[in-house]
């Protein structure tokens, strides 16, 4: 294990016009910290990926592994791939089809002649970690994708790297195997720490294998720490809306009463902030609906919605509702309704109908017109009941 340090890492792309991948990036990632990298295509994880691993060569800054500087701009550093301690784990497994699981995993070994780690089982030993060494003697054409991935990560792990790199290595799995891995790659991390960087899109993934997961947007870190912080106060619209927060509500005070989205607010009264403009984010999973303002329970909000659409997905409904605010332009919202609570939702909801959409203000996140995260004050978030 290593630490790892980036400082002011620059890294840009030619074109019409020239792109920056990589923004002066800094970035400390401590000895056995699993860090997930957490963005959309094109914000840059998978660039800073390739920078660490050598395989791209930044225009400036410096990258530290350990005690070695293996990049340096202004020094004309840049050590190659094979002369950096790392293991890398590929989205397409990347196995050598005419070998052996046992020879696929001694690959690094012998590459790097550490002749004394093949000599005491360090394979057979690490094969045993990922749950295959019963196939150590088979081909990858002879294995199911699920069983060539455990192959790839035994063969970033086995010649105990400073640092092992992931690139979206459960992509190209179907969702049991990809929820299997995932698990089974958490459970290692426990059993044997190891410092690693994993670049994904999937939020389930960074919530689930993070130490502390980045949040990533044109380059930048936007906001970094523990997944559980990031997912419960995020510090812009920007990351609320990457972590699940997918509901966008803007409201404004006009003549005595609250809107949103240009449609009253019935029960709750969302308060007095920012200037009385600002932006309510919520999760889909946190919302009722209603077939009538009356059945607002206390503390509630809501807002009259049209259903549009309704998607069955065994343990829940996705309802996709819609307002029509300024200028008779429809916003969609999205509620998720566990199929087995009849609480939160009428048994049978139909497209077209007219319903509440409600929601508690204290399961909402703040943002002001520009984006950026509100302290809102408790009394904004529990106003007297209006009918």
């Amino acid at each position: 294990m290593s630490h790892v340090s980036i400082r002011q890492l620059l890294k840009n792309f030619d074109g019409k016009p020239p792109t920056v991948a990589v923004d002066h990036l800094d970035l400390e990632i401590e000895d056995g910290e699993f860090l997930v990298l957490l963005g959309p295509s094109g914000c840059g994880k998978t660039t800073t990926l390739r920078c660490l691993a050598g395989l791209e060569q930044p225009a400036s800054g410096s990258i530290t592994l350990g005690d070695q500087v293996v990049y340096d701009g202004a020094r004309g550093v840049n050590l190659p791939p094979d002369k950096r301690f790392i293991g890398m784990v590929f989205q397409s497994y990347a196995l050598w089809p005419h070998m052996t699981v046992r020879k696929n995993i001694a690959y690094p070994l012998k590459s790097r002649k550490l002749t004394d780690a093949l000599a005491s089982g360090r394979v057979e030993e690490t094969a045993a970690l990922v749950d295959c060494e019963r196939l150590l003697d088979r081909l990858p054409a002879e294995l199911s994708g699920g069983q060539q991935q455990r192959v790839a990560l035994a063969r970033g792990l086995v010649s105990h790297p400073d640092l092992v790199l992931f690139d979206e290595p459960l992509s190209n799995l179907d969702a049991r195997l990809r929820d299997q891995v995932r698990a089974e790659l958490h459970d290692l991390h426990q059993r044997k720490p190891f410092t690693a960087v994993f670049v994904t899109h999937d939020q389930s993934e960074a919530l689930a294998l993070g130490t502390r997961m980045a949040i990533m947007r044109a380059g930048r870190i936007v906001q970094i720490g523990p997944p559980r912080e990031v997912f419960e106060e995020p510090v812009d619209e920007y990351v609320a809306g990457f972590t699940g927060m997918s509901n966008r509500l803007p409201c404004e005070y006009v003549d005595g009463r609250w809107y949103a989205l240009g449609t009253e607010i019935h029960g709750t009264q969302p308060g007095t902030v920012a200037a009385g403009e600002f932006v309510l984010r919520l999760r889909p999973e946190k919302i009722r609906l209603v077939t009538d303002v009356a059945d607002l329970l206390p503390g509630e909000a809501g807002v009259a919605v049209t259903v549009d659409d309704v998607e069955y997905g065994g343990l829940h409904f996705d309802v996709m509702c819609s307002v029509v605010g300024d200028g008779a332009v429809r916003r969609q919202l999205h509620a998720r309704i566990p199929t087995f609570d009849s609480a939160r939702t009428p048994r049978t909801v139909n497209r077209g109908a007219t319903m509440i959409f409600a929601f508690d203000p204290r399961d909402a996140r703040t943002f002001d017109t520009d984006g950026n995260a509100l302290a809102v004050p408790q009394q904004a978030l529990t106003g007297a009941l209006v009918g």
